[in-house]
């Protein structure tokens, strides 16, 4: 019977998208075969490294090795993690403390383009993904980004494939835009959540999306300065974004990571196991579904 093209399409949410592998190692085990993926910010690290070398527990591996490395710690992600951490703590110190530590990050932020450098992002993806253009992939991959400028979707389908990740990465303020093909890119997550529409618009047959997005909490929460209003409108409004999006995708997988932060990386096991979960209570309606498309297309060329 004529096989199907399966396309993946791997969602942003910064060290919540390590529930990816969990999602991948499932596949992998069922015997779902990917034909193309896409990926938006860590949905495109853990898209293009599966891309280039499909099987998925060296790449679990790799990732594990990056994560508890002493290159990682010393990223001053560490510091925005110490900071979610502590602000639990209501003791007067530790909330002074905070306040001061805002204080610094949002300063670092508003003198220069990001926290992180440039040089130190870049590296970083080089500990992760091999120097190839993205064409060399074994399976077909293209990485989201927005284009700062004129605030549109860009996919990337060429060129230096650890650029083209780091700029599907790069979240504002946090992280550099990269400049690649003359425009700055930042995270593609601030257009595209979870890029099913990159595959459709190749022609796959399926597209499997997993959204690793935070849900919007409801009658929580307390608002007391612009910041919290600005990040709280900023949530709203990418919720609403990745749900019109999947609106007609063909299927969705969603592991249950809603209280995993995402600078939350030091919470890796638990991010994959919920992965697992999520792929493998999904696996049979999938199964099912593949089923009737290679059916339904296997009658269409028939006649």
């Amino acid at each position: 019977m004529t096989g199907l093209k399966v396309g993946l399409a791997l969602g942003g949410g910064g060290a919540r998208g390590i529930a990816h592998i969990g999602v991948l190692k499932v596949l992998e085990a069922e015997g779902i075969q990917i034909h193309m993926i896409a990926g938006t910010s860590f949905g495109s690290i853990v898209g293009a490294m599966y891309a280039q070398n499909p099987a998925i527990e060296p790449l679990q591996q790799r990732v594990l090795a990056f994560l508890k490395s002493e290159a990682f710690r010393r990223t001053k992600i560490f510091f925005i993690k110490r900071h979610y951490e502590e602000k639990k703590n209501k003791s007067f110190m530790t909330n002074l403390k905070n306040y001061l530590q805002k204080g610094i990050f949002w300063g670092i932020s508003l003198q220069r383009t990001s926290f992180i450098s440039e040089d130190v992002f870049l590296f970083q993806m080089g500990q992760l993904l091999e120097d190839k253009p993205i064409e060399q992939t074994r399976i077909p991959f293209v990485a989201v980004a927005t284009d700062l400028t004129n605030g549109r979707e860009v996919v990337l389908s060429t060129g230096a494939i650890r650029k083209a990740v780091a700029a599907s990465c790069a979240i504002p303020g946090v992280l550099p835009p990269i400049h690649m093909n003359g425009v700055q890119l930042i995270d593609g997550g601030w257009v595209n959540q979870v890029p099913v529409s990159p595959l459709q618009n190749q022609g796959v047959d399926v597209v499997i999306a997993v959204n690793i997005s935070e849900e919007v909490e409801t009658g929580t929460g307390v608002f007391d300065s612009g910041l919290d209003v600005v990040l709280r409108a900023n949530e709203i409004t990418r919720c609403i974004l990745s749900n019109t999006q999947l609106n007609d995708v063909d299927f969705s997988i969603r592991p249950n990571i809603g209280d995993i932060h995402w600078s939350d990386f030091w919470r890796y096991d638990e991010a994959i196991q919920k992965g697992e979960a999520a792929a493998r209570a999904a696996i049979k309606p999938l199964k099912q579904l593949l089923w009737r498309k290679r059916v339904r297309k296997f009658l269409t060329i028939s006649h």
